[in-house]
């Protein structure tokens, strides 16, 4: 139960600011979260595959997933993104992340109550009117649980803070750059311990639902 009223209270606040970052009108990201706050560890690779249907458009990408060590890891996604624009192409989007786990659920002599980790991030992609980058930082929380069968729910959340940067093709506008909040809420179920499914709610200017699954390659 006191596990359970940390994690909620983990989440109360980034639910308060993204009330705030919403009316201000972010753009939002189009490549979601899709990760938990536990590093896969060092010298361990996981390939993924991800969608995106939000309220800018759709994205599809894959992701690479290196850990640089126990409690580091980093991360490229590349795909496309299809904006939700009559006659609009498909752009390409870029992305990496990086976190550190620095509070281990499994660490018994701490006794963690959750997993948190911290990190940055940048993602770039193309709109029809122009690019938009996002560059911040983030936190982070998931608990584990394991059932019987040895198979592991892992809810989360993901609390992010950017500098978001609109750069317009047309010279009659002039570049915007704010700071922006948001928030992802999701799940993911190891069906294996090599193979993770996700499922996620994404609260920002491009407010929607991310789906994927990666499996560990090496």
């Amino acid at each position: 139960m006191k596990t359970m009223k940390l994690f909620v209270a983990l989440v109360a606040l980034p639910a308060l600011m993204f009330s705030v970052s919403h009316a201000k009108g972010a753009i939002g990201l189009v490549s979601g979260n899709l990760t938990t706050a536990d590093a896969c560890g060092f010298g361990v690779g996981y390939i993924g595959g991800f969608a995106g249907i939000a309220d800018e458009g759709t994205s599809i990408f894959g992701g690479l997933t290196y850990g640089f060590s126990d409690y580091t890891e980093g991360r490229v996604k590349i795909g496309f993104f299809d904006p939700d624009v009559r006659g609009a192409d498909p752009k390409i989007m870029v992305a990496l992340d990086f976190k550190y786990e620095f509070m281990d659920y499994y660490d018994r002599l701490r006794k963690n109550p959750f997993d948190l980790a911290f990190g940055g991030f940048m993602e770039f992609v193309d709109f029809e009117y122009g690019s938009v980058l996002g560059l911040g930082g983030s936190i982070i929380g998931s608990i584990p649980y394991r059932f019987q069968s040895g198979h592991r729910l892992i809810p989360y959340a993901r609390l992010n803070l950017r500098l978001e940067r609109v750069s317009y093709d047309a010279a009659d506008f002039d570049d915007e750059s704010d700071f922006r909040v948001g928030l992802n809420l999701g799940t993911k179920y190891e069906v294996s311990d090599n193979l993770g499914l996700y499922g996620e709610f994404q609260l920002d200017g491009n407010a929607g639902l991310f789906l994927g699954l990666d499996f560990r390659a090496f």
